[in-house]
């Protein structure tokens, strides 16, 4: 039946259908998808991602790799507006509420799975695939992605359930931290690989001074503009003119980023974080009519990324590593927890059930394999993608 549903899609010449056709197309089937997933109790993302798979590449082909590429620069837009929203949650008032609970248990439950990913994707990949620097790569990337905790599906459970206590308050300000924490370990780790797999050129000296300069670069960028639109926001009250405002913020800053070299999602975050902190209380309508324009952007964002998965790509050593993945990760994750929970003296309750509360793992996750894959083109981002995709219909 599929076939011939094929069979027939492949007369019509897709290609010149008008691409907004198919931008609506993708942003009607993802809504559809997404809330259907939604109802199973299944994270909306799934459901976007797997309308872009029957449409893709994998499916009717209806999007092809042309336009796909073709709308690279609104993928760039999309992972933009999700660094800066991250930023927006990084306020120091969490720190100042929760103090070195929280920091211990951030520190923890982020770097301990980072360490036992890339460890264990590292050793698995060489006996695989043998000692390249493409597993080492690979294993690096994997790591900084497996500290991050999907916030959407976290904390749509606790009001679900109207939770309440010091379990729901630790929750609540991990997964508001933790993506922030993800970001700068990918940074870190995407410069790095770099380095290992030869990206960047130029010799040994090029390799220790890039990632510094990727991340400074980012700091600089974001702290500079993030002044600008502090200033700016604080200026012009109307809701209109802070959307502007800010969109226009995140397109310059990720252009300028893209531009000079420099991670792009750091320096959203950084953009975030300076505004959100330096104008606490203007910020909250800037962020919040930011927010309620996003929907559609992310929808097509993650359909783009069903459409763009091969599944011809998959194979046994491939699934071998999405177990491995998944199991150190939520390994990492509960180990990291209790750890920083004990060492910072949190409740019983805290220490007892949070290492079961961050394994959800999503939209930030899916998007950091996507930017990984548009740096690394080829085995290593599309390895990275079908890892994380697959791991996500899972958690």
């Amino acid at each position: 039946m599929f076939e011939q549903i094929t069979h027939m899609l492949a007369k019509i010449s897709f290609p010149h259908l008008n691409v907004l056709f198919l931008l609506g197309l993708a942003l009607f089937g993802g809504t559809i998808g997404g809330r259907l997933f939604q109802k199973l109790r299944i994270p909306k993302v799934v459901g976007y991602i797997i309308i872009g798979i029957l449409i893709g590449q994998s499916g009717l082909k209806i999007v092809d790799s042309d336009i796909i590429e073709a709308l690279r620069p609104f993928n760039y837009f999309a992972l933009g507006l999700i660094g800066f929203m991250v930023g927006g949650e990084l306020k120091k008032e969490i720190f100042l509420k929760y103090g070195k609970q929280l920091v211990y248990i951030l520190l923890c439950e982020g770097i301990t799975p980072f360490l036992l990913v890339s460890l264990s994707i590292g050793i698995a990949g060489t006996f695989l695939f043998g000692p390249t620097p493409f597993v080492w790569g690979l294993a690096l990337l994997l790591g900084a992605i497996s500290s991050a905790t999907d916030p959407a599906s976290t904390t749509s459970v606790l009001k679900e359930y109207k939770t309440r206590g010091p379990l729901t308050a630790t929750i609540l300000g991990i997964v508001a931290l933790d993506d922030g924490l993800a970001l700068l370990l990918f940074a870190i780790s995407s410069s790095i690989a770099g380095a290992l797999i030869g990206h960047m050129g130029g010799g040994t000296l090029s390799a220790i001074i890039q990632p510094f300069y990727e991340i400074g670069g980012a700091i600089v960028i974001g702290v500079l503009s993030g002044l600008v639109l502090s200033k700016i926001i604080k200026k012009y009250t109307e809701k209109e003119r802070m959307l502007a405002f800010s969109i226009g913020a995140v397109l310059l800053v990720t252009g300028l980023s893209l531009a000079a070299n420099v991670s792009m999602l750091l320096a959203l975050m950084t953009l975030g974080v300076i505004v959100v902190n330096f104008e606490p209380q203007k910020s909250k309508d800037a962020f919040s009519v930011v927010e309620g324009f996003t929907p559609p952007i992310y929808v097509l964002f993650f359909v783009l990324v069903g459409a763009k998965l091969k599944f011809s790509h998959m194979t046994v050593s491939i699934a071998l590593l999405v177990f491995i993945y998944l199991l150190f990760c939520m390994l990492g994750k509960a180990i990291g927890a209790n750890i920083g929970a004990r060492l910072s003296r949190a409740p019983s309750r805290v220490i007892k059930y949070l290492p079961f509360s961050l394994f959800s793992q999503a939209g930030i996750a899916i998007g950091l394999s996507i930017l990984a894959a548009q740096h690394f083109p080829g085995n290593i981002g599309n390895t990275l993608v079908i890892i994380i995709t697959g791991t996500t219909f899972i958690t």
